[in-house]
C-alpha cells in the first residue's frame, strides 16, 4: 500500500475513533450522572465489580483476536480471499468454544459470589451478575466479523456501528432510570443493545465482502497457517495474563478490602480516566492495522522514524491530558456530583500517575500487535502479573493504603518492569535499533509529565474557583501556561515539526 493511503486509512479510523469516543463520553457521563442520582452508590459499586470479574473470566479468549487480525493483513494486502475466509471461520469457531467456557466459568462462580464482598451483599445481586454474564457471551456472538474490517483499515466501520448503538442504549437506559429507577431493566437494555450491535456489524460485513457470507463451505485452515495462529496466540496467553491481572483486578481488591462504597466513588474517577484513555487508545489502536501494513512493505529506517514520531504524538497528547486532570479532576467531580464524592488528594494524584504510565506504553504495545510479537512477551507479561498482585495486595492490605494502594502495585510494575521491556522489544526485533536514544527520551517525557502534574496540582489549590465558569478559567489557565511549556521544551525536535505538519493537514482535511 502506498504512503498516502496508509497515512488517510490512519487519520480516517482515528478521526472517527477520537470523535466516537468523545460522544461516547458525553452519553456515558449523562448515564452515569442519572445513574447516581437515581440509584444507590452499591449499584454503581456492582457495576466496576462485575466488569472486573468478568474480564477476569474472559482470560479464555487468550488473545485469539489480536493474533487472527495479525494473519489477516497479508492476504488482505494481496486480496487472497481464500485464505481470509478460511481465517474467519476458524475464527468463528473458536469463539462459540470460547464463549462457552466463559458460560460455563460464570455459572461455576456465581453461587459465591458474595465472598468478593466486604460488609454484606445486595439484592438480587446473582440475577444482576447473570445478567452481566449474558452481555459478556453475547459480545462474542458475531465479534469474530469485526475482525476482517479492523484488518483491512476499515474500523471507523466498526467504531460507527458502536457508537449508534451505545447512544441508542444510553438513551433508553436514562429513560429507564427516571421513570422506573430499576437497575434489572437497566442491564436487560445493555444486553439487548449489545446483540443487536453484532447482528448489525455481520450484515455490514456480508455486504462489503460477499465472499464471507457462507462460512460453512470454506475449505479448513492449512496447517501453517493454524501453526501461525497457534504460536502467536501462545505468546499472547501470557501477555493476556498481565492485562487481565493488571487492569481486572482493581476493582476486585477495592471491593474485597474496602467495600463496595468504595468501588462506586472510585468508578466516578476511573470513568473520567477510562474515558480520555479510550480517545488515546482508540486512536492508536485505529493504526495498528496501517502499521502492519508498513510492517509489510516499510524499511527499518522508515519504521524507525514513524515509531519515533509516534512516541512523541503520545507524550504531547498524554502531556496535556495529565495536565487538565491534575488542575480539574476534583474541580471537576465537585461541580458534577458534588464534594462528597470526592477522594483523597493523595489517591487522586496516584491515579493520574497510573493514567500518564498507562498512556506512555501505548506506542510499543501497538507495535507489537502490528509485528506479532507476542510470543516475545509472554514471560513478561506473567512476570509483571505475579509482581502487580503480590504488591497491590501488599499496599491494600498490610499498610492499609486504601484505594491507592491497588494502584501502587500497577505503577511500580510498569516503572520496574514495561517501561524498558517493551520498546525494547520493539527496538530490537522489528526495527533493529539499540534501545539508548529511546530510553533518553522516554526519561525526559517521563520528567516532564511528573513536573506538569505536581505543578497543575499546585495551581488547582491557587485558583479556588468554584461552579462551571470557575472550573472554565482554570481549564483555560492551565491550558494556556502548558501549551506555552511544551512548545519552549519541544520546538527544537524534528518530531515537534511533525506534528506541527500532521495538526495542519488534518485542520486542512476538517
Amino acid at each position: 500500500m502506498e504512503e498516502p493511503s496508509r497515512l488517510k486509512n490512519s487519520i480516517l479510523n482515528s478521526s472517527v475513533a477520537s470523535l466516537t469516543q468523545l460522544a461516547t463520553i458525553l452519553a456515558k457521563f449523562i448515564v452515569q450522572t442519572t445513574f447516581i442520582h437515581e440509584l444507590a452508590l452499591n449499584y454503581l459499586g456492582i457495576n466496576g465489580l462485575f466488569s472486573n470479574i468478568l474480564m477476569l473470566l474472559s482470560f479464555s479468549e487468550l488473545g485469539l483476536g489480536s493474533a487472527i487480525v495479525f494473519s489477516m493483513y497479508r492476504p488482505l494486502a494481496t486480496d487472497q480471499r481464500g485464505e481470509i475466509a478460511a481465517l474467519l471461520s476458524f475464527y468463528r469457531k473458536a469463539y462459540f468454544c470460547i464463549a462457552a467456557t466463559v458460560s460455563i466459568l460464570g455459572l461455576i462462580i456465581l453461587p459465591f459470589i458474595d465472598l468478593f464482598i466486604k460488609n454484606g451483599s445486595v439484592p438480587y445481586i446473582r440475577i444482576y451478575f447473570c445478567l452481566f454474564l449474558a452481555n459478556t457471551i453475547v459480545s462474542y456472538l458475531f465479534a469474530y466479523k469485526r475482525s476482517v474490517l479492523t484488518a483491512d483499515q476499515k474500523d471507523y466501520v466498526n467504531l460507527t456501528n458502536q457508537f449508534i448503538f451505545m447512544l441508542f442504549q444510553s438513551i433508553v437506559q436514562v429513560a429507564v432510570l427516571l421513570v422506573w429507577k430499576n437497575y434489572f431493566l437497566f442491564l436487560i437494555i445493555q444486553v439487548i443493545c449489545t446483540l443487536l450491535s453484532n447482528l448489525v456489524i455481520s450484515m455490514q460485513v456480508n455486504s462489503r465482502y460477499p465472499y464471507l457470507k457462507n462460512l460453512s463451505k470454506t475449505r479448513r485452515l492449512p496447517k501453517k497457517d493454524l501453526d501461525d495462529i497457534v504460536h502467536n496466540t501462545m505468546g499472547l496467553i501470557g501477555s493476556q495474563i498481565g492485562g487481565i491481572v493488571v487492569f481486572g483486578t482493581d476493582n476486585l481488591l477495592i471491593s474485597s478490602f474496602l467495600g463496595l462504597v468504595s468501588v462506586g466513588l472510585y468508578t466516578n474517577y476511573s470513568l473520567i480516566t477510562n474515558a480520555l484513555g479510550g480517545i488515546l487508545n482508540k486512536a492508536g489502536g485505529a493504526v495498528t492495522a496501517s502499521l502492519g501494513n508498513l510492517a509489510v512493505n516499510g524499511s527499518k529506517e522508515h519504521v524507525y522514524q514513524i515509531f519515533q514520531r509516534y512516541v512523541f504524538l503520545n507524550f504531547a497528547l498524554t502531556f496535556f491530558i495529565v495536565s487538565m486532570l491534575a488542575s480539574c479532576l476534583d474541580p471537576f467531580i465537585k461541580v458534577w456530583i458534588g464534594s462528597r464524592y470526592l477522594l483523597s488528594m493523595t489517591t487522586v494524584f496516584v491515579i493520574i500517575i497510573n493514567f500518564a504510565i498507562n498512556q506512555m506504553r501505548q506506542p510499543a504495545l501497538n507495535f507489537i500487535a502490528a509485528y506479532g510479537l507476542y510470543r516475545k512477551i509472554g514471560w513478561k507479561s506473567i512476570i509483571e502479573a505475579l509482581f502487580n498482585l503480590l504488591l497491590s495486595v501488599f499496599f491494600i492490605s498490610v499498610l492499609k493504603f486504601g484505594i491507592a494502594g491497588t494502584l501502587l502495585g500497577t505503577i511500580l510494575t510498569n516503572v520496574l518492569i514495561n517501561a524498558w521491556w517493551e520498546p525494547g522489544l520493539v527496538l530490537k526485533y522489528a526495527i533493529g535499533k539499540k534501545p539508548g536514544s529511546y530510553l533518553e527520551d522516554y526519561l525526559t517525557y517521563m520528567m516532564v509529565l511528573c513536573l506538569s502534574l505536581t505543578s497543575n496540582f499546585y495551581l488547582s489549590t491557587v485558583l479556588d474557583w468554584h461552579g462551571f465558569a470557575g472550573l472554565f478559567l482554570i481549564a483555560a489557565v492551565s491550558l494556556t501556561a502548558n501549551i506555552f511549556i511544551f512548545v519552549l521544551l519541544f520546538w527544537h525536535k524534528k518530531e515537534f515539526a511533525f506534528l506541527l505538519e500532521l495538526l495542519m493537514r488534518i485542520l486542512k482535511k476538517i
